[in-house]
């Protein structure tokens, strides 16, 4: 199974100058626990995670904080033709809840390991 038949796409985003404030909004309304992070260009540049945001709000309360402050910036990815087992192995190597995908260095959807579960209880249920 290719990661391309599981992923979710297309995938909500944030600009790295936006408010910490914004993109907490967002992940809440949306019911998401990261986002990529994107340039002016729609580039990936990073990620963030809610527990990052939670952390800035508590660390910086009233100030204007950049997701790009605060988000991850060497991000591990994965491709839509890269095997889902693959894609799950480096998570649980790297202890991350979910991959940025990209085709030809353009996000085109996110996996993560409610998709993997999903897939897992298709296959056992």
């Amino acid at each position: 199974m290719l990661v391309r038949n599981r992923m979710s796409a297309p995938v909500h985003t944030i600009a790295q100058d936006a408010d910490f404030q914004k993109a907490l909004a967002l992940m809440q309304e949306k019911r998401l626990r990261r986002l990529p992070v994107v340039d002016g260009s729609g580039n990936l540049v990073g990620i963030v995670v809610e527990r990052d945001l939670l952390v800035a709000a508590m660390r910086y309360l009233q100030s204007r904080v950049e997701v790009g402050d605060v988000m991850t910036r060497n991000v591990v990815t994965a491709s839509p033709e890269t095997n889902l087992v693959d894609v799950a192995k480096t998570m649980l190597d790297r202890k991350i809840g979910g991959l940025p995908v990209l085709e030809n260095g353009r996000l085109v959807g996110i996996v993560t390991e409610s998709d993997i579960f999903r897939r897992f209880v298709e296959l056992n249920g």
